[in-house]
């Protein structure tokens, strides 16, 4: 287990908050879909790091991304008009561009100009890679655009959904790695999720540190002749890669990504990619009704047991949680607490890879407050390009060796 102190080190992200700070000044952080962020549209509000942002596209497709309050009264931007590529605040009608100058005071009248020169919004930098937005909020260069095997895939062959989940970036996170729930939890989705996937025996795990994270295998033993392997890929801070095994997803690849909005709530993107060709049709996953802007509604509340149905219970279903098996995920991490308190869990084996992927942040920040520059541009990962994978091998078979999967060097060198 880790301490309390440990605990409060990796879940505080606000302020001056060590893990805050680390995530801001190395690493781009996806905010919205490209698809949610539609040319001259509502602008949306973003809060990261416990800050509170406005994200709007312009007329000509750029996308801007500026502090949310107006710099006259501070009303927020969010309600402001979409004019060509600037943002006019409704209370008094100043006129921002996505660059973060003014350039309208109209009560300034002639001197509106002059006065506008002497004003600043802050602007932060934009990338649109993956069909994800991102933002980079540190002060100093920033790295270059993460290297992920979706973000050169074309958009046919890749699917997102974002959702906001009320409760710590870490809680959502860890799911991400704990292959041990497949057996309990999901077990009402057979005939989507886990038939004949080897996930029906409880795994062991083994461990292999790397340079930009974490290699984790769980292993079980359906039967007496075979082995079946499900390894996924850990990427700092906030990426994992695991075997999605879905029919429409053939190559097996799903991303999880756990963005901080502040201490008790995160972004997660969820979504898949091939790159073999196109995906089907991902409504055998997630039905159409449900919004890919908004996966997992936020009415979902202890006040409703976060939406659990204890009908559909009584009439057989496991977990209650009949909507799509990210509910049931996230679900029961929200009923956690907004942060868990970890120094009084009681771990046991199949924890292994939470265990090891705590230990793993704890020292990627001693070596941040050590002044050690981080891998923010995911060079690490690009050199070894691992993907996630599931198979089944006789008995005796190596996990390193047996269907280890690649990112193919010609889609690489196409990854920016």
């Amino acid at each position: 287990m880790v301490t309390r102190m440990e605990n409060e080190r990796l879940t505080r992200v606000t302020g001056d908050a060590p893990m805050g700070r680390l995530m801001r000044e190395n690493y781009w952080l996806p905010f919205t879909r490209s698809e949610g962020l539609k040319p001259g549209a509502a602008p949306q509000r973003v809060r990261l790091l416990g800050q509170d942002f406005v994200a709007f596209r312009a007329n000509d497709g750029r996308v801007g991304l500026l502090d949310e309050q107006c710099p006259h009264r501070r009303a927020s931007l969010t309600l402001a008009r979409v004019e060509d590529c600037s943002l006019r605040c409704i209370y008094h009608g100043w006129r921002m561009d996505g660059t973060g100058a003014v350039i309208e005071v109209p009560s300034e009248g002639a001197r509106s100009a002059e006065f506008a020169a002497r004003v600043k919004v802050n602007r932060y930098r934009t990338h649109e890679g993956g069909g994800l937005v991102w933002a980079f909020l540190g002060q100093g260069t920033a790295p270059a655009p993460p290297p992920l095997p979706f973000m050169s895939v074309p958009p046919e062959s890749r699917w997102f959904s974002r959702m906001i989940v009320r409760c710590n970036w870490l809680q959502g996170f860890e799911g991400a790695l704990d292959s041990a729930h497949l057996n309990w939890l999901h077990r009402g989705w057979p005939e989507r999720q886990h038939a004949d996937h080897g996930t029906t025996a409880s795994p062991t795990y083994e461990i292999e540190e790397t340079a930009y994270g974490l290699r984790t295998a769980a292993i079980r033993k359906p039967n007496t002749s075979s082995t079946h392997f499900r390894v996924a890929e850990f990427i700092a801070p906030f990426y994992a890669f695991s075997a999605s095994r879905q029919p429409v997803i053939p190559t097996d690849c799903s991303v999880f990504i756990s963005v901080p909005i502040d201490d008790e709530a995160h972004m997660l993107f969820f979504g898949f990619w091939d790159e073999a060709g196109p995906l089907t049709d991902i409504s055998q996953i997630f039905p159409s009704h449900l919004d890919p802007d908004n996966l997992v509604a936020e009415a979902e509340t202890p006040e409703n047991a976060w939406g659990q149905d204890r009908e559909a219970m009584a009439a057989g279903h496991f977990s209650g949680f009949t909507k799509s098996v990210l509910h049931e995920d996230v679900g029961v991490q929200m009923s956690m607490s907004p942060i868990v308190d970890r120094s009084q869990e009681h771990l046991c084996g199949t924890d292994l890879a939470i265990v090891r992927m705590r230990r793993y942040l704890l020292n990627l920040l001693k070596q941040f407050e050590a002044g050690e520059p981080l891998d923010g541009a995911l060079r690490a990962y690009a050199a070894e390009r691992n993907l996630p994978f599931s198979c089944t091998a006789p008995v005796g078979a190596d996990w390193r060796r047996e269907g280890f999967r690649k990112v193919a060097p010609a889609q690489a060198a196409a990854i920016p």
